[in-house]
């Protein structure tokens, strides 16, 4: 680390204690008392609601009735749902008694009433300095109905986000957040790390939506709230509450696929439910352009999830989660075809899943709560790779976290240890096998100055390969005026070294080497985000600028044997962007245009000479008109403009061509029925007509493919039908 790095980083470290201080120092009182709340809604939806105050939390039955037992003294009761616009009501607890409030509410679809639970501090996104993406149900459920099968269209469709395939044999990928590759990226489910090390098969990208709620998304370093995993950004992907509503969805597609989905839930008590999802995708192999390789795969896969929510009129919070998955897919030459030297190259990946999780949140007698979280995963991996053996990896996650936080009305503080199991190893190559238990200690508070919220995070780390980690995190927020919110955010990130990059999920680590002594990366990223109306339009703007150090990538031996040597690049990556996102909402419908610009450079691992970031689109436009009259249709036209992209040891260009692709959509419902039916790639646009997908000669490791810079499937279609009850 230079000076002026080290420089930067203690001064980033001295305003985050500065800024943590106060927060530490905030006094309990003593004394409860009793607070009966009823909730009012003008249409009768009331229950669901939820109810926090100085820490604790609570939800509305069927009645709309919730209890919560209080502080003694002047307390703020805030009743948020998803969908309506956010309440708060000042109350006067009386020490051993109990009083009565009713609470009006109001329907509402702004982005700013939702309640993120990403940043620890579980803030309305418009009170949070710490800029978050949220996903809300509306888009959620639209995107179920185009397709059930993942959730890689809903994240392709979000400006900063998009989904690289890892695999074009396989059909597996990863999430690039404002252009950094995918192994950077946390994936948590309900803010547990249920995903593990291995998301790119049997992860979230393919698991059905149909339960999900939401998506919570921080871009830029976040290593001061999640750890190591977390150098890029995080993606909290939160699952539906269990109302009692059920729902089972059946899609067809082109090219062979099918998927079917189911959620179940009950509510057995009040404050207690239990759900369920269970979903299956089946595909056969497609050679679109008759090369005699697998365009997409052959592929099946199924995974259920049970859930269980409990809550008490105290603010007693459980909830348990529990998952077990199966996906096989096989790509490469199909049949008698071979590969450009005249060999049979047959691809394939067998992976299984378990997991389990947990949360208990716990209101204490000051202001503020404990919570208690776990979670254990297991993933299995068996890979065939041309004529070689099969290679079959472990990868299991443990993870235990306790947290004490603090509240009051102007200061949020929370608190808390971890520790995190990442076991790893590999049947063909013991040289990255590893058991680390990582330790950590970490604060986030944040405190409303006058006109000025600010967020502090410092996490420290005690890795066991990568050494003591610091990481920092600091956020401040201003409204200027009506509607108007300015936030501008930077923090640090780290990342142990390891053999996950986007390159070895495409072709394993049978032919991958370890440098002499690989090191940590380190991340420093810079955000400033605008949000506000013009001309009755929802407008935001952010901008971003990332540093990543000692960044890992896969060179070649050159040595003639073809195998790959993982290392340290010599100089660091650089992104720099900016994305735009603009939203008018008419009578009976919305337009959603969109607009990113940017532009990355990195050093090459055999040279280290600088190149331009590879498949880092410069520009890319969207726009989305959607019209819709509430239970009886929906219909739009969408469409996405991808710029030229850098390519990397591609042997037909060094850049991409830019194209356009196109998407319309038609949904009717009928009762408790709807039905979709869903266009993709209007026009048609695939890489192969282009270039070959196959390279003449195989690459580092032995790949055959180059990477992915454009549809391959070309036009597809779907129809889904959904009944809900």
């Amino acid at each position: 680390m230079s000076g002026a790095e080290r420089a930067r980083a203690k001064c980033l470290r001295l305003a985050v204690l500065t800024l943590l201080l106060p927060a530490s120092l905030i006094a309990q009182q003593s004394g409860t008392g009793v607070v009966d709340i009823t909730v009012q809604e003008p249409m009768g939806m009331v229950v669901g609601l939820l109810i926090r105050s100085a820490g604790r939390m609570a939800r509305t039955d069927s009645a709309g009735h919730a209890r919560l037992v209080l502080p003694a003294g002047r307390q703020i009761i805030s009743v948020t749902r998803i969908g309506y616009k956010p309440t708060n009501m000042p109350v006067d607890v009386v020490a051993d008694s109990a009083i009565t409030v009713r609470i009006p509410v109001e329907m509402a679809v702004a982005m700013e009433e939702v309640r993120i639970s990403a940043t620890r501090t579980e803030r309305l996104a418009g009170e949070t300095p710490i800029p978050v993406e949220v996903v809300d149900d509306m888009e959620v459920d639209e995107n179920t109905l185009m397709a059930p099968s993942g959730i890689t269209m809903l994240l392709n469709e979000t400006p900063g986000l998009r989904v690289q395939a890892a695999s074009p044999s396989l059909g597996t990928g990863s999430v690039r957040i404002l252009g950094l590759p995918g192994q950077y990226t946390a994936m948590l489910a309900d803010g547990l790390p249920l995903y593990g090390g291995g998301s790119s098969a049997l992860g979230p990208l393919d698991i059905s939506p149909v339960d999900l709620q939401r998506v919570e998304i921080i871009k830029g370093a976040a290593s001061s709230l999640y750890g190591g995993q977390a150098l890029g950004g995080v993606i909290n992907l939160v699952s539906k509450l269990p109302t009692g509503k059920s729902e089972v969805l059946l899609n067809r597609r082109m090219l062979g696929v099918t998927d079917a989905a189911t959620w179940l839930s009950r509510q057995l008590t009040s404050g207690t439910g239990v759900s369920l999802l269970a979903s299956g995708t089946t595909q056969s192999s497609a050679d679109i352009d008759g090369d005699g390789w697998a365009d997409q795969a052959r592929a099946q896969r199924w995974n259920v999830r049970p859930r269980l929510t409990a809550s008490d009129d105290r603010g007693r919070i459980l909830f348990v989660t529990a998952g077990y998955g199966y996906d096989t897919r096989t790509g490469g030459t199909l049949g008698a075809a071979l590969t450009p030297t005249g060999v049979s190259f047959r691809e394939g990946l067998t992976s299984r899943r378990a997991d389990v999780g947990a949360t208990a949140t716990l209101p204490l007698h000051g202001e503020g709560n404990a919570a208690f979280r776990f979670a254990l995963s297991s993933s299995s991996r068996n890979r065939v790779f041309g004529g070689g053996p099969r290679e079959d990896e472990d990868i299991s996650t443990g993870f235990l976290e306790l947290t004490r936080s603090y509240v009051r009305e102007r200061v949020t503080l929370v608190v808390g240890t971890s520790a995190q199991l990442d076991d790893f190893e590999n049947s063909l190559n013991g040289a990255f096998d590893h058991r680390w238990i990582t330790p950590s200690l970490f604060a986030t508070s944040e405190q409303a100055l006058g006109p000025l919220t600010v967020s502090a995070s410092v996490r420290g780390d005690a890795h066991p390969e990568a050494g003591v980690q610091v990481t920092e995190r600091l956020a401040a927020m201003v409204k200027p005026g009506r509607g108007w919110s300015v936030r501008a955010s930077v923090g640090t990130g780290f990342a142990p070294p390891t053999a996950t990059t986007e390159e070895t999920e495409a072709i394993g680590l049978r032919s991958i080497r370890p440098a002499a002594a690989l090191r940590p990366e380190h991340s420093v990223g810079s955000m400033l985000d605008v949000n506000g109306s013009v001309a009755g339009a929802e407008l935001l703007v952010t901008a971003y600028a990332s540093r990543v150090r000692d960044a890992i990538q896969l060179a070649d031996a050159a040595d003639g044997s073809g195998d790959g040597i993982l290392t340290n690049t010599r100089e660091s990556t650089r992104i720099a962007g900016v994305e735009g996102a603009v939203v008018w909402r008419f009578d009976g419908g919305r337009f959603l245009g969109t607009y990113g610009y940017g532009r990355g450079s990195r050093a090459d691992a055999t040279t280290g000479a600088r190149e331009p970031m590879p498949l880092l689109p410069r520009h890319r436009a969207g726009g989305d008109l959607m019209f819709e009259r509430e239970k009886t249709y929906r219909a739009g036209i969408e469409g996405i403009w991808y710029g030229a992209q850098s390519l990397d040891d591609n042997p037909y260009r060094s850049g991409s061509r830019p194209y356009l692709y196109l998407m319309a959509i038609v949904m009717r419902q009928f009762g408790r029925v709807e039905a979709v039916a869903n266009f993709e790639n209007l026009l048609n646009v695939r890489q192969t007509d282009t270039d070959p997908l196959v390279r003449p000669l195989p690459a580092t490791g032995g790949r055959w493919t180059t990477d992915v810079w454009a549809p391959l499937e070309g036009f597809m279609a779907n129809a889904a039908i959904r009944y809900r009850w």
